[in-house]
């Protein structure tokens, strides 16, 4: 409380004066109050060493956090160790029922082949590679030629899958087969027919489906455990209801398992017996197929003069086969010329 305002509370009082004179004597006077105590200035470091004083605090968190993240990973590890204990204690109905879940999820294949374990894997010996050729050839002697070529095709033990022979106006003849052949006898073959014409063009290729095929055989020996289980509960089955929800189930799974099945005899059929596609042509002047350039050139001036008199030889063809037009226009044109004779006699 100020001075003067407590002057007047004073004044106002109904008392005798000196009561009032003491009153006053009892409050210290104003260059007698304390005074306000200054507030200690903050202690401001330099800025080299706030930035040093922060460098050392992230030290201090990141080696924290990485002890913390440690400790966390033992952690895990050991829960993962404790989960898979669980697992190979847990009865084969729960196990199957994991592997029927991991084949629905949508790594599709790397979890069937989990699921499928060790037998699978050890069911694909080998890479699974599908070979397939092309072979070009020409021959002066078609008959000859093709004969070579079925002869081939039998000491091969192949068979042929389709032919198809065609002949132009030249009378050259051209037949493109599509063989088969057992992958042993595959490259026997391709020798062999290549010495039956003059080779214009040999092309080979392998595919290679071996994690195609083991997801396939991966598949089919889950829904094989599927459809053995399902047919179990079948026939422990209680009530209709029941018994209809897993004739349904297991009518999906048969489905499904023959689509797979279908799947993996064609991976097994295209890989047991190659296909080659051969083409073979009957010309009267081969294609050069060596690098002399005067051979070639030579060659090639032979091969122009044969299209061109295939080409003024097929022209006569279509001229006869239109003869009645040919008539009809020579005849117009003689009666054009004489009309124009009479008119300027």
């Amino acid at each position: 409380m100020k001075w003067f305002e407590y002057q007047m509370e004073v004044d106002q009082l109904k008392a005798p004066d000196d009561l009032k004179a003491r009153l006053l004597a009892m409050e210290p006077k104003p260059d007698q109050s304390p005074k306000r105590k200054e507030k200690a200035k903050a202690i401001r470091f330099p800025h080299w060493k706030r930035w040093a004083a922060a460098a050392a605090a992230c030290v201090v968190v990141a080696f924290a956090g990485s002890q913390a993240l440690q400790l966390g990973g033992l952690t895990v590890g050991g829960a993962g160790a404790a989960s898979s204990a669980a697992l190979a204690s847990a009865p084969e109905a729960t196990q199957y029922s994991l592997n029927a879940a991991a084949d629905n999820s949508l790594d599709g294949g790397a979890a069937t082949r989990s699921a499928a374990g060790s037998s699978t894997a050890s069911s694909v010996a080998g890479d699974k590679i599908i070979y397939t050729a092309s072979l070009t050839l020409e021959t002066k002697d078609y008959d000859t030629a093709r004969a070579g070529l079925e002869q081939a095709l039998a000491d091969a033990g192949g068979w042929m899958e389709s032919c198809s022979e065609s002949s132009t106006s030249g009378d050259a003849r051209t037949l493109s087969l599509t063989l088969r052949v057992p992958e042993e006898n595959y490259q026997s073959f391709l020798t062999a027919a290549g010495e039956t014409g003059s080779l214009v063009n040999r092309s080979e290729y392998a595919d290679d489906v071996t994690a195609s095929y083991t997801d396939v055989q991966g598949r089919i020996t889950n829904l094989e455990g599927q459809r053995d289980r399902l047919r179990e509960l079948q026939a422990s089955a209680e009530t209709l209801s029941d018994l209809l929800d897993i004739e349904a189930q297991l009518s999906d799974v048969q489905y499904q398992l023959e689509s797979w099945q279908s799947q993996l005899d064609w991976y097994n059929d295209q890989i047991a017996s190659c296909t080659v596609t051969v083409t073979l042509r009957e010309v009267e002047t081969y294609t050069p197929t060596g690098a002399d350039f005067a051979s070639r050139l030579a060659a090639a001036f032979a091969q122009g003069w044969d299209n061109f008199v295939r080409g003024l030889a097929a022209v006569v063809v279509v001229l006869a086969g239109l003869w009645p037009v040919v008539v009809l226009a020579v005849v117009i044109a003689a009666a054009v010329v004489l009309v124009r004779r009479r008119r300027r006699r």
